[in-house]
């Protein structure tokens, strides 16, 4: 980004566009207080160029009619609160002027429009954050902690987002950064100097030391899977012969009526998905319809879409219905689920009835499997259903307050990188290599973990990064 670039004064609505009490719109750069000023008018008499850092004022919005003399005619836009923060102490480092009104589309771009009238311009998504990182506010982890923030659906994921925006990740890859720098300038001098020159230091012992902080990243990688999951939650999908309670088990889990429950066979036609939290877990739970074979189009469709989304599940629910025998439908359900190799719960749903299943039957072709016995319609099990649901995700380890990790896979690739070449450094040194070979592959781990903090990154990766948070941030 060109310094003419950071120059612009830019403006974007901060705020969800619809109906509601407050919206946001948000200036940031040299020019905001100025522009300000052209628009705002306080009760106090004030301009918002005089107002002091971290003030907060009422006043109007106003637009000046340019068709008369000296544009002394004006109009009431709305009834606003005007927040003042100057540089360097905002979220952006440059001065900042936050402009609450009343929600709705018509005032928010009304207020967006006067601002790019009088000299802004209309903020690229993410942009408030990217000049965060530019002015050396945060560094990209911090940055990408912003957006995961934001996409938090539950109170763990968000306290793991919190952690890496509080610097506790960052923290991490600069201690294991340092620690590289450190073996390099020894790998460096040794190439120069003997080992008698080194004042103690023996090759032997940068080794282990290297081999330490592999472990160390290695240990971060294999986190990777919990930060994906906190952020990106697991697609768990409900499925089953038709009639077994797929849609009432839906409905428990949820804790509301979300999919229509009759007797009929093939009520569901189509797939519902719903996002909730299970045990500080987010899961898109997906409702399927019931695969059988069948001539009916719409039918066909639906079973078509379940079969899909069974291919592409992070975990299955496969509900039986302990009231009947295993039938057609349910063992080629079975064996489709152990031909992809999924993991699987078996939720045996209609406890209440009679028992006609044969459980020996069904752990023959789930011998490891979880076991949850309930009822949907009365919402028996539920509960040890979810937490087997938590035990399978979190394999027994579930990450705790202080979780730190890579979140996205920017930063899990980059991670790995940095392993492979601590690898090849002891490699080549196990296989007789000299020094300056060797010390070239410490070299790239130290470039690959500036990339994670954003130390070393181009702007194309600066730009992939920011192209997925809104516009207001």
């Amino acid at each position: 980004m060109s310094n003419i670039y950071l120059n612009d004064t830019i403006v974007a609505i901060s705020t969800p566009i619809g109906e509601g009490g407050i919206g946001i719109v948000r200036l940031s750069g040299r020019e905001s207080l100025e522009l300000a000023d052209k628009i705002f008018l306080s009760k106090e008499g004030k301009k918002p160029s005089e107002f002091k850092t971290y003030t907060v004022h009422y006043g109007h919005i106003i637009e000046k009619d340019t068709k008369t003399p000296r544009h002394q005619d004006t109009k009431i836009v709305d009834e606003v609160i005007l927040t003042v923060m100057r540089a360097p102490r905002s979220y952006t480092k440059e001065n900042v002027v936050e402009i609450n009104c009343h929600s709705g589309i018509a005032p928010l771009k009304k207020i967006m429009d006067l601002c790019l009238v009088n000299g802004a311009r209309l903020a690229e998504p993410g942009e408030f954050t990217k000049r965060a990182f530019l002015n050396g506010r945060i560094d990209i982890l911090q940055a990408e902690a912003v957006l995961d923030i934001i996409k938090a659906k539950t109170e763990l994921s968000l306290r793991s987002a919190l952690n890496n925006l509080e610097g506790l990740f960052s923290k991490k890859i600069n201690e294991i950064r340092k620690k590289l720098i450190e073996i390099y300038v020894h790998m460096e001098a040794s190439i120069d100097f003997s080992e008698d020159d080194l004042r103690g230091i023996k090759i032997s012992r940068i080794f282990k030391k290297l081999n330490i902080i592999k472990n160390e990243i290695e240990k971060l990688v294999s986190n990777s899977n919990q930060g994906r999951i906190l952020r990106q939650g697991i697609k768990t999908v409900i499925c089953g012969s038709p009639n077994v309670g797929k849609s009432s088990l839906m409905n428990a889990i949820l804790k509301e009526s979300r999919s229509i429950v009759t007797h009929i066979p093939g009520t569901t036609r189509d797939t519902i998905e719903e996002i909730v939290n299970i045990r500080g877990i987010p899961v898109t739970l997906v409702d399927t319809a019931g695969i059988t074979d069948t001539d009916h189009l719409v039918e066909k469709e639906g079973i078509r879409r379940s079969r899909i989304y069974l291919r592409n599940a992070d975990l299955i629910l496969l509900v039986l219905d302990w009231s009947r025998r295993l039938n057609k439908d349910d063992v080629d359900i079975i064996k489709k689920i152990r031909d992809n190799s999924k993991e699987a719960i078996v939720v045996i749903n209609k406890v209440d009835l009679k028992r006609k299943l044969d459980i020996k039957k069904v752990k023959r072709f789930f011998p490891k499997s979880y076991f949850a016995h309930i009822s949907a319609l009365n919402l028996k099990g539920v509960d040890n259903l979810e937490d087997g649901i938590k035990d399978i995700v979190w394999k027994g380890k579930a990450p705790g307050a202080g979780f730190i990790g890579a979140s996205n896979e920017r930063q899990l690739d980059i991670l790995r990188r940095c392993a492979s070449d601590i690898n090849e450094a002891m490699a080549a040194h196990k296989s007789g290599l000299f020094m300056d070979c060797t010390s070239v592959y410490v070299r790239s781990s130290i470039e690959s973990l500036g990339e994670i903090t954003g130390q070393t990154i181009t702007d194309e990766t600066l730009d992939k990064i920011f192209s997925e948070f809104c516009i207001g941030k």
